[in-house]
């Protein structure tokens, strides 16, 4: 069985690192221990960690739908956060491969639920 998997860009992830920090901080009291969880965050989930669903630009395929299956809280404490978060990516056509986050944080219609 051939392994499929997703590419992303470099923008992508610069987009992704973006809105983590810019959700961190406005909920967060402080920017910088905000700032600083969101790259921890990101780090872990496109790094090789335990949690994290690509490396190296690719997308483990079962790892995401992993996470994408899990709920929110559940999500959070395996991330270990201490602050509500949202993670809106999608591939390169604007197909949403995964969207988590805190209803918190949807006033604005933001595309992130539990």
């Amino acid at each position: 069985m051939p392994k499929s998997s997703f590419k992303i860009d470099e923008i992508t992830l610069v987009l992704i690192v973006a809105i983590l920090a810019i959700i961190f901080s406005i909920s967060g009291k402080s920017n910088e221990p905000s700032k600083m969880e969101a790259e921890r965050i990101t780090a872990m989930l496109l790094d090789d960690h335990g949690i994290s669903f690509a490396n190296g630009g690719v997308i483990d395929e079962n790892k995401l739908k992993g996470i994408q299956s899990m709920d929110y809280l559940d999500f959070k404490n395996s991330l270990k956060a201490k602050n509500d978060f949202c993670i809106y990516i999608e591939d390169e056509n604007g197909d949403i491969i995964l969207a988590k986050g805190s209803s918190k944080l949807n006033g604005d219609g933001a595309h992130c639920q539990e």
